[in-house]
């Protein structure tokens, strides 16, 4: 497997830049700026300064006008900053010409949670999943930054500077590339095989999805007494970790945790990860967790739905919704939430506050997901075996080579069992 190359900030100080275009508002910008420097926080760099222009559109060299790159360098001065952060993507014709005319290293947002993923991606699906997407943002940065690296001279009839080198360069990306989807599809196959070699292939799937840093490692592991890794900070959970939950009535579902949404996530990320996010999109139900302390939560709501909408998990798969953190807030009204989010539970993962609520709630959707079955098997059939460990048995009749058996039974395995019900 091909290294993936990180970028390393170590004591960097930063300027963020951003343009407002027509029609975002002062707190939009303010909002996403804020969210650049957590995730500036979350790679070791400080955000030390930020820099706002307001423009009907992002110009093609330099992303901000051009009297601006001044201003730009006049702000990484006094602010005694080395590096500059633009909270878009940013093109390598621009990078290129800010680079140039500041003297200062420029890098995106996308780059940014690009080093976030490196660092905290454990698995090697993940880590194939993050290289996979490096390469991506790579291929799409190549034009214009390579006229110092020509191997001929530019003419009539031969080729223009840079080109030479460009073209081995995306020759030698596309092949990593096919090498590296590749790798990943057979990982992904190896992960499914394991998958429908377990008992949980029977389970219902309970999806935890959200913002990121919402919560949702710490409700996993309150919900299955797990110990996921948990840490403050933005993308901290990248590989898909699946835990089985056991309710008292006998029923057990399984709740997988998955890598937090955020606004502005690249699409490259998303094609990358989409392997994880299957998870998601083949769950019976999602169990969006939101931070009900963070006054914008509705805006994380909305950018959420954004991108299951994007990987295709925003149909009419059923939604609880989870406001978790009310261990944050003295006085929270829950009426509103109510009326606008029918079903909502309340909780603090942290404290456990509200969780018992919530896992009475999760039996009760479970509950749905089973069916009683009157059954006549044979005492030699792989089935009874299979019942007996995945259903709920109320009553069992052992005779001459057969057994009787009255069960409530995972939704999933009533097409194989319909050739052997009776009448009760």
């Amino acid at each position: 497997m091909v290294e993936t190359t990180q970028t390393v900030f170590e004591k960097e100080r930063a300027i963020g830049l951003a343009i407002q275009m027509s029609g975002q508002t002062d707190e939009e910008i303010r909002l996403s700026l804020e969210e650049l420097g957590e995730l500036l926080k979350t790679a070791d760099v400080e955000m030390v300064g930020t820099l706002v222009q307001k423009r009907d559109r992002v110009t093609r060299a330099l992303y901000m006008g051009s009297g601006k790159i001044d201003e730009i360098a006049d702000a990484v001065k006094a602010a005694d900053a080395n590096l500059i952060v633009a909270d878009d993507e940013l093109t390598a014709l621009q990078i290129k010409t800010i680079e140039e005319t500041t003297g200062i290293p420029v890098c995106d947002r996308t780059s940014i949670i690009l080093e976030i993923f490196a660092r905290h991606a454990s698995t090697r699906e993940g880590k194939l999943q993050v290289e996979l997407a490096s390469m991506q943002y790579q291929l799409l940065h190549l034009v214009g930054g390579y006229e110092n690296l020509s191997r001929q001279r530019g003419g009539i009839g031969v080729k223009g500077p840079g080109e030479t080198k460009l073209e081995t360069d995306r020759r030698v990306i596309k092949n990593k590339l096919k090498k590296l989807r590749e790798d990943l599809e057979k990982s992904v196959q190896d992960r499914e095989l394991q998958s429908r070699k377990r008992q949980d292939r029977l389970a219902t799937v309970f999806s935890l999805v959200g913002y990121t840093n919402a919560g949702k490692s710490t409700l996993l592991n309150r919900l299955t007494g797990s110990d996921v890794k948990i840490c403050d900070g933005l993308f901290t959970t990248l590989d898909p970790t699946a835990r089985r939950l056991n309710f008292a009535s006998g029923r057990w579902g399984i709740v997988s945790d998955t890598v937090g949404f955020i606004n502005k996530l690249p699409h490259s990320l998303i094609k990358a990860f989409r392997a994880t996010l299957e998870s998601v999109v083949h769950s019976e139900v999602l169990l969006i967790v939101c931070d009900i302390s963070d006054p914008h939560f509705r805006e994380r709501l909305t950018a959420v739905d954004e991108v299951l909408k994007e990987i295709g998990a925003g149909g009419h798969r059923e939604r609880l919704y989870v406001f978790n953190k009310i261990d944050k807030l003295q006085d929270l009204d829950r009426e509103p939430i109510h009326a606008a989010y029918p079903g909502a539970v309340f909780i603090s993962a942290r404290t456990g506050e509200g969780v018992d609520a919530l896992i009475t709630r999760l039996d009760e959707v479970i509950a749905r997901q089973y069916v009683t079955l009157n059954l006549l098997l044979s005492t030699k059939s792989e089935l009874v075996k299979e019942i007996m460990q995945s259903a709920i048995v109320k009553s069992q009749e052992w005779g001459q080579g057969t057994v009787k058996i009255c069960a409530e039974v995972p939704s999933k395995l009533r097409s194989r069992l319909e050739n052997f019900v009776i009448d009760p």
